[in-house]
């Protein structure tokens, strides 16, 4: 009887300690997707960030593109003066 117990017990706590291990091992895998994916969001922001910023920079070099082609245009359509009279 006390050669069951003792195999009961031992049992017992080789099921208790598997179990921590697992659980804790689950834990750290958790955390560590949780960090992996919390990157991946931060990599996909930051280059959300940059395209734009590029595209900001884009569209403000097409608008004073823009604005200088269009005042020499219309500089150029101004009769002169001295053509005109």
């Amino acid at each position: 009887m006390k050669l069951m117990l003792q195999i009961a017990f031992g049992v017992f706590l080789g099921t208790l300690g598997a179990q921590i291990v697992v659980d804790v091992w689950h834990t750290r895998q958790e955390q560590r997707a949780k960090q992996i994916a919390e990157q991946r969001i931060a990599e996909q922001e930051k280059v959300r960030r940059e395209q734009g910023e590029r595209i900001r920079l884009l569209l403000l070099k097409g608008h004073q593109a823009d604005e200088a082609g269009g005042s020499t245009q219309a500089i150029e359509s101004m009769p002169d003066k001295a053509q005109g009279q």
